[in-house]
């Protein structure tokens, strides 16, 4: 093992000897990028080589688009605009045949993953983040509980604003050192306003993050952070997410209904907080398969035992942050995305025992997920690697604790093929292909299903129809 390192170690060195500084450093960026595509592509290696509709894809933005034309660019889904996913279907739908439909979504899928690797790695060269923080990219692959995010288009909406927030972040990290501005271009500027356009306007979760880093930004300047414009106009704008889906949307329940409800079941909320805050971090489901067995006070103290290790790796990790402000608030974001979604789902009525089941709002907990798996795995990293600190108590419980959590890790992410039960009870899987072939003779367009149960599917219109069907008898 020592040699396969000195090698690589020979290699680098002999690499940045003979390589321009700026194209060796996007060469290991590149690398790196594609070393990242290769890993999370292994977990499920039938989604991309077989591509195909994932649920709101057809019944939602598929069938809006086709029916509405532009005007389903201003439509709002479960409170939000989901405009990246609005602008895809408009898209494949004016120009694509249907044929060509789960290859394009899952194009926008992967482009949406890597972009938040392409925004740390511009970060890293322009000297604003620091290398290690590359760490960070072993929870962002093998993050647990992917099932219901991984590569479709409906949950991309998690991982295309996190390029923009990487970058306000960077940002406001970068102002009051005195260095140069970031980014220079007006070229660049312009694609990353579009860029923060299109973010603000896909779902919550930059409002969430981006609105109080402003807040910070401008009291800590004690002035309104208006400049950089191109990232304060996105960011002012994404509070009309917060605005459509919470004070245009009634619920059956009030704030104070809900809260008087959830803290009326105690042991409810215990097990809400270790299926999706605390079992993600000591590998993913499996933990939660133990610890829901236990009573409440050994659960209850399994949860704390983790809690405290997490308060310790954000002491490590904050110590050599010249700004530890900003990771204190990042926690804070992730905090205020993960308990309004429990409150947001007691509002709606979901019966409180559905509130722990695996994978019930996945997609609301990644954040914490990843946040908190970066700051231990950091905290490890510098502890492990300085002496003076390797044999510490708080370094011997990472390692345990990151022993454990190779140990206990599950990849949950599964095939997704689409069944359909006969009268008579028979299931067989439903080809996409298959359903589009009988497009061509019928009288009418037939449903497509794209997902199981009943309502997952679409109707194509005529244009669509035309566009698969040219050329053929």
């Amino acid at each position: 093992m020592v040699t396969v390192l000195q090698r690589i170690q020979t290699f680098r060195q002999s690499a940045e000897q003979r390589l321009p500084p700026r194209l060796h450093a996007f060469l290991v960026s590149a690398a790196l990028i594609g070393l990242c595509a290769l890993g999370y592509h292994l977990r499920r290696p039938s989604v991309s080589l077989q591509p195909g509709l994932y649920a709101e894809d057809g019944s939602i933005f598929l069938q809006q688009a086709i029916d509405q034309g532009a005007g389903s660019l201003v439509q709002l889904y479960a409170g939000y605009s989901h405009l990246l996913q609005r602008i895809t279907a408009l898209t494949a739908v004016n120009l694509l045949s249907p044929l060509a439909y789960p290859g394009f979504f899952l194009l926008v899928a992967w482009v949406s993953y890597l972009l938040p690797l392409v925004s740390v790695e511009a970060l890293i060269g322009a000297g604003v983040f620091s290398r290690v923080l590359r760490l960070a990219y072993i929870p962002y692959v093998y993050y647990p509980y992917a099932g219901e995010t991984y590569l479709n288009l409906p949950n991309a909406y998690i991982f295309f604003p996190l390029g923009f927030i990487l970058i306000a972040y960077g940002v406001v990290a970068q102002q009051g050192t005195g260095r140069a501005e970031v980014f220079r271009s007006p070229l660049l500027k312009g694609a990353l306003f579009l860029y923060g356009l299109v973010a603000a306007f896909t779902g919550p979760f930059m409002a969430l993050y981006t609105i109080p880093l402003m807040i910070f930004a401008g009291l800590r300047r004690r002035r309104l952070p208006l400049r950089p414009l191109w990232l304060s106009l996105p960011v002012l704008l994404s509070s009309l997410q917060i605005y459509f889906s919470q004070l245009q949307t009634n619920y059956p329940l009030s704030t104070a209904q809900a809260l008087a409800k959830l803290l009326m079941r105690p042991g409810v909320l215990l097990d809400w907080f270790t299926v999706h805050m605390i079992a993600p971090l000591l590998g993913g489901y499996k933990p939660w398969w133990y610890l829901r067995d236990l009573p409440d006070p050994l659960q209850l103290l399994a949860v704390l035992g983790v809690l405290l290790l997490v308060v310790l790796a954000v002491r490590v990790v904050t110590a050599r942050m010249g700004q530890p402000a900003l990771l204190y608030l990042a926690i804070f974001s992730t905090l205020v995305l993960s308990f309004s979604s429990l409150l947001v789902a007691t509002r709606r009525g979901v019966d409180l025992k559905m509130l722990s089941v695996e994978d019930a709002g996945g997609r609301f907990f990644y954040w914490n997920t990843v946040l908190f798996l970066s700051v231990l795995v950091l905290a490890f990293f510098f502890l492990a690697r300085d002496q003076r600190t390797r044999n510490s108590a708080t370094a011997r419980s990472l390692a345990i604790w990151l022993v454990l959590t190779v140990v206990f890790y599950h990849n949950n992410v599964i095939n997704r093929p689409v069944f359909d039960v006969s009268p008579t009870g028979q299931i067989r899987t439903i080809g996409y292909e298959g359903q589009l072939s009988e497009q061509c003779g019928s009288p009418r367009p037939q449903p497509i299903q794209i997902f199981g149960g009943p309502t997952w599917n679409f109707h194509l219109g005529q244009r669509q129809i035309q566009l698969l069907c040219a050329g053929k008898t």
